[in-house]
């Protein structure tokens, strides 16, 4: 189940949600999130967890390896 207009937070603490435009920190790709897997989560564990999807990308990320590109 994908989880739509959840909030989460990048790696300071920029809020990041579906629509976002981010850049992984470890490679330097960027792409809009599509969706943030939350379900069974808390605000600290979603923020730990492999859990956010990338349009455009393989496989799932960790907000803590997000930076958030501007606003939207």
């Amino acid at each position: 189940r994908r989880t739509k207009n959840m909030t989460t937070y990048d790696r300071t603490r920029n809020a990041i949600a579906t629509g976002s435009m981010v850049m992984v920190a470890d490679s330097g790709a960027t792409g809009v999130i599509k969706a943030i897997h939350a379900e069974g989560k808390t605000a600290e564990q979603l923020r730990r967890a492999d859990c956010v999807e990338i349009d455009g990308h393989q496989g799932l990320y960790c907000p803590l390896n997000l930076i958030r590109l501007g606003f939207n």
